[in-house]
C-alpha cells in the first residue's frame, strides 16, 4: 500500500519537485490510514497529507539554503587566507575593474538553487489556502437553513459559484465565495416565491398554530377520544 500512495503522491504533485526520499516519508505517514486502495486519492488530498508536504518542501529550502551558506563560507575562508590573489596589481590597467566579483556569482548561484523551491513552495501555499477557503465557504453556505429546504437550488448556486471561482483562479477567498452562492441562491429561491433573506422559520413555528384534526379523527375512530373530549 505504501508504494501505491507514494506513486500516486508522485503524479498527484509531481510540480514540487520533492525527492523520492520524502515521497516515501509522506506515503509511510499515510499507509497508518489508509487501507484501501479506493481510500488513496481523498487520503493525499486531506489537510493532514498538505501539512506533511509543507513540512518536506520546507525542509528541502531550508537544505538548499544550508548548502548555499556552506559555499559562501567556503569562499569567504579562501578570500581571508589568500588576500593576494584579491590585488590583481599585476594584471595591468584596469585589472582590477576586469576582476570577476566572485561574491556575486556566489550569491547569484544562491539565488538561482532556492528560486525554484521557494516558488514550489509558494505554489503550494497558494493551492492549500484556495482549497481551505473553498471547503470553508461550502460550510458556511450549507450552514443556512433555507439551503435545506431548497436543497436542488443550493446545489445550483453553490455549482454556479465554485465555476466562477475557477474562472477567476480560485482566488476567491471563503467570504465572497460564500457570498456569491448566496446571491445566486436567493434568486433562484425568488422564483419560487421565497425570500431567503428572511430568518428560517419550520413548518411547527408559524405562529404556534397546530392543526390536530387528523389525529383527532384518528382517534375517535379507535375509539380512544370521547365525542365530549374533543377541544
Amino acid at each position: 500500500m505504501k508504494k501505491k500512495i507514494a506513486e500516486a503522491l508522485k503524479t498527484k504533485y509531481k510540480s514540487f519537485g520533492l525527492s523520492n526520499e520524502a515521497w516515501d516519508r509522506i506515503a509511510s505517514a499515510k499507509e497508518e490510514t489508509v487501507t484501501k486502495e479506493e481510500e488513496i486519492a481523498d487520503a493525499i488530498a486531506n489537510v493532514e497529507t498538505m501539512n506533511l508536504i509543507a513540512q518536506e518542501l520546507q525542509k528541502m529550502r531550508d537544505s538548499e539554503i544550508q548548502k548555499r551558506t556552506d559555499l559562501q563560507r567556503v569562499h569567504d575562508d579562501y578570500k581571508a587566507k589568500h588576500p593576494e590573489k584579491q590585488e590583481g596589481g599585476d594584471e595591468g590597467k584596469g585589472g582590477e575593474e576586469q576582476k570577476p566579483d566572485i561574491a556575486k556569482i556566489v550569491a547569484d548561484a544562491v539565488a538561482a538553487a532556492v528560486k525554484p523551491v521557494q516558488d514550489a513552495f509558494e505554489t503550494f501555499k497558494s493551492q492549500t489556502s484556495a482549497k481551505e477557503a473553498k471547503t470553508l465557504a461550502k460550510d458556511t453556505f450549507y450552514a443556512n437553513k433555507w439551503t435545506t429546504k431548497f436543497k436542488d437550488e443550493a446545489d445550483d448556486a453553490w455549482e454556479r459559484a465554485s465555476e466562477l471561482n475557477e474562472a477567476k483562479g480560485g482566488n476567491m477567498t471563503a467570504e465572497e465565495l460564500s457570498n456569491k452562492a448566496m446571491e445566486y441562491f436567493k434568486v433562484y429561491t425568488n422564483r419560487k416565491g421565497t425570500d431567503v433573506s428572511k430568518p428560517f422559520e419550520s413548518e411547527g413555528e408559524k405562529g404556534g398554530n397546530f392543526d390536530f384534526s387528523s389525529q383527532v379523527k384518528y382517534l375517535e375512530g379507535e375509539g380512544l377520544l370521547p365525542p365530549e373530549e374533543k377541544k
